[in-house]
């Protein structure tokens, strides 16, 4: 039997709203193999970011397990978590987050900065990237001078630039065209079978799915294996 890179075990979690407490996850248990791409749909509210939060370390359950290979996501502080994100993790977000007064390239070297990388291995990361994603003509533009298509592909090459075995995005095709969003979504699997890893797209893209490996189904906290829509 495979081991699975990721394992998730009776993941729940609430909030209070005005006193009253809401189950957002409840009790999900999940697995994806290395080299798999996982789509999760749902509707609105019904617990898809907040389970990418959880997962990933930027929220805490109030109960449950997270790994990520022989990393356990529990057992990690904030710093840890934060470390193991930066080294380990490619997150889209549908809200690009571009500071406004860097260019393009400055944007998407920021992950690579923070790791001290070189002004040449900046480059060299980030030169292939461009090309493929249509952007090398835009690097020295800032963000308000860009569609939303061209900052939603400036997203995605920063989150490529530390080279992430897992990749976590948010509905991360809502500003592209169907031509841009199949071109993201085979880089992307390509990407995740040669590097072993795992990417979790939650997603209303119905593009996505003659790429995805598994079809997952959000409903109220509730995450179940699906054939789609």
């Amino acid at each position: 039997m495979i081991n699975p890179e990721l394992k998730v075990k009776n993941l729940y979690k609430t909030y209070s709203v005005n006193s009253k407490k809401i189950e957002v996850t409840k009790n999900i248990s999940f697995t994806a193999e290395q080299g798999s791409l996982i789509w999760i749909y749902g509707n609105s509210g019904a617990g898809k970011s907040t389970f990418l939060n959880l997962i990933t370390g930027i929220d805490y359950p109030d109960a449950g397990g997270i790994e990520w290979g022989d990393k356990n996501i529990n057992k990690m502080s904030n710093g840890e978590r934060a470390k193991f994100r930066l080294e380990n993790c490619g997150l889209i977000f549908q809200f690009f987050e571009l500071i406004k007064s860097q260019t393009i390239f400055d944007n998407a070297s920021i992950p690579l900065k923070i790791q001290k990388k070189s002004k040449k291995e900046i480059r060299e990361a980030l030169t292939p990237l461009f090309e493929y994603f249509d952007l090398k003509d835009l690097i020295y533009k800032k963000p308000n001078e860009l569609s939303g298509g061209e900052k939603q592909r400036v997203s995605i090459v920063r989150a490529l630039s530390c080279n992430p075995k897992y990749i976590l995005a948010d509905e991360i095709t809502s500003s592209l065209d169907s031509d841009r969003s199949n071109q993201v979504y085979k880089y992307l699997r390509k990407y995740l079978k040669e590097k072993n890893g795992v990417g979790i797209f939650v997603s209303h893209d119905p593009i996505i799915k003659k790429y995805a490996d598994k079809i997952y189904k959000m409903v109220s906290g509730s995450l179940n294996e699906a054939a789609g829509e």
